[in-house]
């Protein structure tokens, strides 16, 4: 999304919205158009196409005139994103901002900006490299690795692909994508990396079936994530283990978007909604939280963090921050005009009170009958202390103290639907959900 620098204003004047202070476990969204968060970094610095927004102080501020778009943020706070070639005829090119100044990267040799393509995706950790897809022409894609020490220039390609794309660039100058070895029946991206020496080499020893798959990030330790065959998965370079995951029920394909240097991955579910609209739900991994992906809204729920969504979905969780306390992404609504949001762990997601507690707690609690009509009856092997309820849409509904190991809920005031029951008893958070007919 290029933002010209009109938008840039209005887009601005929309976004200063006050942040109440936080502790512990923390949300926050932004209600302005097309605020969408594109990355992250260590300090809770967010990026949206054409602002900076800081969660700590809850202020935003317009990324710089000579820019017009940015993607990527790493913690020294250098961005890659694009700025003007030329600006009366509104030519772009790919950029970076390093030392608080933009600069160009250009454009391939022999590449027309006017007839070519690009697309910037990632700059590395310590600031050394960017990467991203470029065309010489329609239809010649390339990867792109730019050195921003030496001002090099590099056209990734193989005879062996029709096109390749970076996604994310690491330290050491390696990439993270995908190759399309266009097969009879059609495209068929592969999930791959691309090597120092800018060998390309897939991530699974077979080839994917599905046309869409890509490598989407790789942390500080080899570790990376992506779809395969509409799957989420892990590959850990260092062992060379490849591991998909389920999609979550009532979905139809997920994905890992981006991981921690600790391990955390995020990324969101997706299904064929109403008038053929793309629902998606934001989901977390880490081996701490469960053998599978959860879903990222039940974490802050356990927290007693209410999202309030409209549609009872989070949306995409696009990006996490290095050190994992930061998840940053969009509402439930197309990317060019959702509202952006920010989670903040604050050291609890995987501190043993987290939703891994709640996995491993939750058949110390029971809640019958299941679905119930009126009453719901709650018991557990230590005292409960306190009850709450949410619907699916996230919001609180009702609570209780009950101050023994059984209880009644008395649910007759509630419509029908599904209910998450947040129970504190024995010092841990339970989580049960139960269906009211």
């Amino acid at each position: 999304m290029h933002t010209p620098s009109s938008f840039r204003t209005l887009f601005f004047a929309a976004c200063v919205l006050p942040l109440t202070g936080f502790a512990q476990m923390d949300y926050y969204i932004a209600n302005s158009f097309g605020s969408r968060f594109n990355d992250i970094n260590d300090q809770g610095l967010a990026i949206s196409g054409g602002a900076y927004f800081d969660f700590a102080t809850g202020t935003w501020t317009l990324m710089e005139e000579e820019a017009t778009e940015m993607v990527s943020i790493n913690n020294a706070g250098e961005v890659a994103g694009s700025m003007f070639l030329d600006q009366d005829l509104f030519i772009l090119q790919p950029a970076y901002k390093k030392d608080g100044a933009w600069h160009p990267i250009g454009w391939f040799p022999g590449a027309d900006p006017q007839e070519s393509s690009f697309s910037t995706y990632s700059i590395s950790p310590n600031g050394m490299w960017v990467t991203g897809q470029m065309s010489v022409g329609c239809c010649d894609f390339r990867t792109f690795r730019y050195n921003t020490g030496t001002g090099e220039l590099t056209a990734i390609s193989s005879p062996d692909y029709v096109a390749v794309a970076g996604y994310v660039i690491t330290n050491d100058g390696t990439i993270g994508g995908w190759a399309d070895d266009e097969p009879a029946t059609g495209t068929r991206r592969i999930p791959v990396y691309i090597t120092p020496d800018l060998e390309i080499i897939p991530v699974a020893a077979q080839l994917p079936e599905s046309g869409i798959n890509a490598v989407n990030d790789i942390n500080a330790s080899s570790l990376m994530v992506g779809d395969f065959d509409d799957r989420p998965f892990l590959f850990d370079r260092t062992t060379g283990s490849f591991t998909q995951f389920d999609v979550p029920s009532g979905y139809e394909t997920a994905t890992f978007t981006s991981v921690s240097d600790n391990g955390v991955a995020v990324g969101y579910a997706q299904r064929f909604g109403d008038f053929g609209a793309l629902d998606r739900e934001a989901i977390v991994y880490h081996p701490a939280l469960g053998a599978q992906p959860v879903f990222l809204k039940d974490v802050l729920l356990s927290h007693g963090v209410d999202i309030a969504a409209p549609t009872g979905r989070m949306g995409t969780a696009y990006a996490i921050s290095p050190n994992g306390e930061y998840v940053a992404g969009w509402d439930d609504m197309p990317p060019f005009s959702a509202n952006g949001w920010v989670v903040y762990f604050d050291g609890l997601l995987l501190s043993g009170t987290g939703i891994g507690t709640l996995v491993d707690a939750a058949p110390t609690i029971s809640a019958f009958p299941n679905p119930a009509q009126d009453l719901l009856t709650l018991s557990s092997g230590s005292v409960i202390d306190k009850v709450t309820l949410f619907n699916a849409q996230g919001q609180l509904v009702a609570q209780q103290t009950l101050r023994d190991r059984t209880g009644v809920i008395d649910l007759s005031a509630l419509s029908s639907g599904v209910y998450t029951v947040r129970a504190t008893s024995g010092g841990a958070d339970l989580v049960k959900t139960v269906v009211k007919r």
